[in-house]
């Protein structure tokens, strides 16, 4: 696998406790495991797609301690890190952790058997587009005012003059911690027949270019 050059962390500019791309992915195995043993990483689903009949997703949130939130989804070597480098990079690292974790759900079938089928929750959630990001927590309209509290630390040149004229929160440069320290795994949409379907093909760019999605 190709090594990425990430941005620095004086470039980056909020400071995460030291990981390794390879670490923090170790870090997110072992609590995820130790969430599905508790019962605390609960698969939701099936959640119909809103453009295209007859396709569903699964959704799984994932509890995290603070500090591999912060290292994960802020720091200079985690998610946006990745992003912030390419397209390619981001959705690399993305698959990566995908790869790391969707199987584990998948097998915990005593989670979800009352909602669904393993061999939905395995194409869903193993399948091309699945996404990690934010708890809704942090991406709902209601977040707004939290968002504002939060202080600007990203430096990213290109997330920087993208936001340069946009109001207050503007949340590429932010580096948020939602009070409930959890991750989400967007699943694919798929069909009966396990074809897929790409809701938001942008998603990726838009990372790149601005952050935030």
């Amino acid at each position: 696998m190709t090594k990425v050059l990430l941005p620095s962390s004086e470039l980056w500019g909020h400071h995460s406790p030291e990981a390794s791309p390879d670490e923090i992915i170790d870090a997110l195995v072992t609590q995820t495991e130790r969430a599905i043993r508790g019962y605390c990483a609960l698969p939701e689903g099936p959640e119909p797609c809103g453009d295209r009949d007859g396709y569903f997703r699964v959704s799984v949130t994932i509890p995290l301690t603070s500090t591999l939130f912060d290292q994960l989804m802020n720091g200079a070597n985690g998610y946006r890190a990745h992003y912030s480098v390419s397209v390619e990079a981001g959705e690399a690292f993305n698959r990566r952790l995908v790869d790391a974790v969707a199987p584990i759900i998948a097998c915990s079938e005593t989670l979800y058997g009352d909602k669904f089928d393993q061999p939905l929750c395995r194409k869903s959630l193993l399948g091309p587009f699945s996404k990690f990001w934010y708890p809704k927590e942090l991406t709902d309209p209601s977040a707004q005012a939290e968002l504002l509290e939060l202080k600007e630390e990203l430096r990213i040149p290109r997330w920087m003059e993208y936001w340069r004229t946009m109001e207050k929160p503007r949340k590429g440069l932010l580096a948020p911690i939602p009070e409930g320290l959890s991750v989400l795994l967007n699943g694919t949409f798929v069909d009966e027949a396990g074809a897929a379907y790409e809701q938001k093909p942008n998603r990726s760019r838009q990372i790149f270019d601005t952050g935030w999605t």
